[in-house]
């Protein structure tokens, strides 16, 4: 079997430290007895704070994984907005001929 035959496992971004991961392909842990989660790794803060912020929210674990690993450049380059699609106040600016002056 090449390299390029084997199926390739996915590397998880922890929301809570923000360190990557590589959890087993079962998605478990079997001499610890726990389940490998997509969105925090092992450490019990990260658990905690991961599973109080996505009670706010009502999105899939593996959605926000997968929005967590293409904003740490996991799965590509990192996506960022043109400049000439960035969000602009709804007035346009003033000229300088526009502006008032006090001679007038």
């Amino acid at each position: 079997m090449r390299d390029t035959d084997k199926p390739r496992r996915q590397v998880y971004v922890c929301l809570g430290c923000a360190g990557k991961y590589l959890p087993p392909a079962s998605m478990t842990y079997p001499s610890l007895g726990v389940d490998a989660s997509p969105v925090h790794c092992g450490m019990p803060a990260c658990k905690s704070e991961v599973t109080a912020s996505l009670k706010f929210i009502s999105v899939p674990e593996e959605t926000v994984a997968k929005w967590a690993r293409r904003a740490a450049g996991v799965e590509g380059p990192v996506r960022r907005g043109r400049p000439g699609r960035i969000a602009r106040g709804r007035r346009a600016n003033a000229s300088p001929g526009t502006g008032r002056s006090k001679l007038l």
